[in-house]
């Protein structure tokens, strides 16, 4: 640990140990006035051994001190609240007769607010420092590429956290600005942290370069110099990933989504079912009339059940009011809809139009099968096309298919005959699987009835 850092460490802890104590005798002083005894003195004690080693097993005060407030805050929570189950554990099981539960009680929400809110101001002063150039780490980065300019860009834009890149090495530096601030290449870095003070050395080279990373390591190893490894996965990976573990063993999982998130999955979960079952027991009525006229209107079924791939490419039977006298067959069907469809029925034109045939779907949404909101189903024909000749088509089937779709609002509806229009498609639904919100998906309903790209490609 640095100088600066091991100052900041005690300016922290003394903190918390002053504001315990002074709110400790403060809500004595108001249930029992100066009648203190010797137990109050040794409960204060055990307050403070408890809480020097929660935050010792937590590192509040050493590993989250160049980190941004929320990061810092849910550490700060964290161990409030386990200080909280420990005191309360003892106080059921031991019993303090001197303290009243309201006391007791009082003493806890007074320490947790008192010491956030003083917390919270230390950190801000502390920011004021950093930004005058106090307590800082300086940091050196080898790499110039783009994860590198990330790093310097990033402490640039939160001088608060306290980091100054004091420069980069890099055997191939581009041209413009950053050119400046290149000390050399890497073969010299031994010789800048030599000759030049440095905390901590980035190293945001491309994965490949491993013996060029075990150069740079070895080099900080020599000097005593801490290192932080970036690896730049982006360029290999894209912006989709995370890292987790299984055990000990670091793992990273290629396109991350949001809705791989439970939390996030159950949200839209429980909305898909609780709006689908609104919007049939609202419709029901419309339901029952365009039954009954599309029966009446020509011979068949009511409803055209097509076999369809949904999440993870699983196969499922899709409910759409039947609009033609002679449907695609039901699985492996090859005949798209064109325009002028001399198949579509008259009350096909317009249920096709206003999408008025999907309703059905909303069952599908109840069984699980389907989403309000996702990825249109497509026939298991042009699946197979798609997935040769759009790339990453399949990622689609990440999420359940949707009655409408991101593709569908910006008009991207009807035929996928020619390269643009496979594209196109795939591309929108690609950017939803990636960028999926509650507010996305409300959105898109919003344009499903209201927005004038959603109809103009229907038939």
């Amino acid at each position: 640990m640095i100088r600066s850092d091991k100052r900041l460490k005690l300016l922290y802890a003394v903190t918390d140990q002053f504001t315990l104590f002074i709110i400790f005798t403060g809500v004595n002083l108001i249930f029992r006035g100066n009648d203190f005894v010797s137990q109050d003195y040794l409960f204060f004690i055990t307050l403070s051994l408890i809480w020097i080693y929660l935050t010792s097993r937590n590192k509040v005060y050493f590993l989250h001190l160049h980190n941004t407030i929320k990061y810092r805050l849910r550490n700060h929570i964290k161990n409030h609240l386990q200080f909280m189950a420990v005191l309360s554990l003892l106080y059921i099981l031991l019993g303090v007769p001197i303290y009243t539960r309201i006391h007791f009680a009082t003493f806890l929400a007074a320490f947790f607010v008192a010491d956030s809110l003083i917390n919270y101001l230390v950190y801000l002063s502390v920011g004021r420092l950093r930004r005058k150039g106090k307590n800082i780490r300086k940091a050196l980065i080898a790499g110039a590429g783009r994860t590198g300019v990330l790093i310097d860009e990033y402490f640039a834009s939160t001088p608060e956290l306290g980091y100054k890149i004091i420069g980069f090495m890099d055997d191939n530096p581009k041209e413009g600005e950053l050119q400046k601030r290149i000390l050399g290449p890497i073969s010299q870095i031994g010789m800048v942290l030599k000759e030049t003070e440095i905390d901590e050395v980035f190293i945001a080279l491309p994965t490949h370069l491993s013996d060029t990373i075990h150069f740079v390591v070895e080099k900080a190893d020599y000097y005593g110099i801490r290192v932080r490894l970036i690896p730049d996965y982006t360029s290999l990976l894209g912006k989709q990933y995370k890292t987790t573990n299984f055990g000990n063993i670091p793992v990273i999982n290629i396109r991350e989504i949001s809705l791989d998130r439970l939390r996030l999955a159950f949200l839209k979960q429980v909305f898909d079912f609780v709006f689908s079952l609104f919007v049939i027991i609202l419709l029901a009525p419309l339901l029952l009339v365009l039954a009954i006229i599309i029966r009446v209107e020509s011979a068949g079924p009511v409803f055209y059940c097509p076999i369809r791939l949904g999440q993870g490419g699983r196969p499922f039977k899709v409910y759409k009011f039947r609009s033609m006298f002679q449907n695609d067959a039901a699985s492996g069907g090859k005949m798209s809809t064109r325009k002028d469809d001399t198949r579509i029925t008259r009350v096909g034109k317009i249920i096709r139009k206003y999408s008025l045939d999907e309703l059905p779907q909303f069952f599908n949404v109840l069984k699980g099968e389907m989403s309000v909101v996702g990825p249109r189903p497509h026939r298991i024909f042009l699946n197979q096309v798609m997935q040769k000749e759009v790339d990453h088509y399949m990622i689609r089937h990440y999420l359940k298919p949707g009655i409408t779709g991101w593709a569908q609002v910006n008009g991207w509806r009807g035929p996928t005959d020619t390269e643009e229009q496979k594209c196109k498609r795939t591309a929108h639904d690609l950017w939803y699987v990636e960028n999926w919100t509650p507010f996305l998906d409300v959105k898109i309903l919003y344009l499903t009835i209201f927005g004038e790209k959603t109809f103009k490609t229907a038939f």
